[in-house]
């Protein structure tokens, strides 16, 4: 069947809106960590990338560990690799508590520059070693895929099984985070330490476990976005955590650092001007990161505190 012009254009603009939705979605999740984390201590953890990737490099070995076992039944194979990406992302998230108890509670009463200097040494160390010790860990590497390519179809409009999993478990993923702010004990706690670390401490918290619960709820939504960037893309490198932490962190900053609802307000924003970039105009696609950096350096430029946080008055 022919389709008319209008019909291409409202399909270009479905599938640009589906991209946005996916990258948006991996953003978001990333960006929370980073408004966690900074709320809580403020610190950037520039390491946060690397929990991503590390996550998909883990999650890649167990599942297709998984999917090589002979004589397993469909359904059987299926709740095994759910298990292992649970599995690797407990471990991503225990890998974060690790890293702030090493490298960043040392420096509590240090000046600010140095858990930035030592969270960034730990994302190169990351990096280089899944490149040096990871099978062939330099090459591209290849998500295993374990959905089929049906899905629900709209038309000539398509969403495949994958992007439906991956928007059910990101929509779980941001409902549980909200509802442990919200609604749990810790999450008030969290919220108690990010307003006033010593306050906190004083009234009888425990911040040191707080602390410890943050990294590794912050660590493991980074190992579920770097799962859904396995599963869309098929495809990731050991060197894609840097990029996608500073998109992260543009996207916790757009939004308003320690505003985990502003995090995924940011992270949606870059993930829409990126997509479009690339879509709409010519020869976007090689630029794209440009246009997104734009939108960082005009919010810091006309509104630092980003779309939700508010300007604070330091009293002395």
């Amino acid at each position: 069947m022919r389709l008319s012009q209008e019909d291409i254009v409202l399909i270009t603009l479905m599938l640009q809106l589906k991209n946005t939705l996916m990258l948006g979605l991996q953003y978001s999740l990333i960006s929370i960590g980073f408004t966690l984390f900074f709320g809580m201590l403020n610190v950037v953890v520039f390491c946060h990338g690397g929990f991503y990737i590390l996550a998909t490099f883990i999650g890649t070995a167990l599942v297709s560990l998984v999917l090589g076992l002979s004589g397993v039944s469909p359904v059987l194979s299926g709740m095994l690799v759910f298990l292992m990406l649970f599995l690797a992302m407990s471990l991503t998230g225990l890998t974060g508590v690790l890293v702030e108890r090493t490298t960043i509670k040392p420096f509590r009463s240090s000046p600010p520059v140095m858990p930035i200097l030592s969270t960034m040494a730990v994302g190169i160390i990351l990096e280089q070693l899944l490149k040096l010790f990871y099978p062939e860990g330099a090459n591209p590497q290849v998500f295993p895929q374990f959905f089929s390519n049906r899905g629900l179809s709209f038309g000539e409009f398509t969403i495949s099984n994958s992007e439906l999993v991956i928007l059910l478990v990101a929509v779980v993923s941001l409902t549980l985070m909200f509802l442990f702010i919200k609604k749990t004990k810790i999450g008030s706690q969290v919220v108690a330490i990010s307003q006033d670390f010593e306050a906190a401490s004083m009234m009888g918290i425990n911040v040191d476990r707080a602390v410890s619960i943050t990294f590794f709820i912050g660590a493991a939504l980074a190992a579920v976005a770097g799962f859904m960037n396995g599963i869309y893309y098929t495809v990731f490198r050991y060197d894609m955590g840097t990029i996608a932490g500073i998109k992260g962190f543009s996207g916790a900053v757009v939004g308003g650092l320690g505003s985990v609802f502003g995090a995924v307000i940011g992270g949606f924003l870059m993930a829409f001007v990126e997509t479009f970039a690339a879509g709409y105009i010519p020869g976007g696609s090689a630029i794209r990161d440009v246009f997104s950096f734009l939108v960082v350096l005009l919010f810091l430029i006309f509104r630092p505190s980003g779309i939700i946080g508010q300007k604070s008055i330091e009293k002395v």
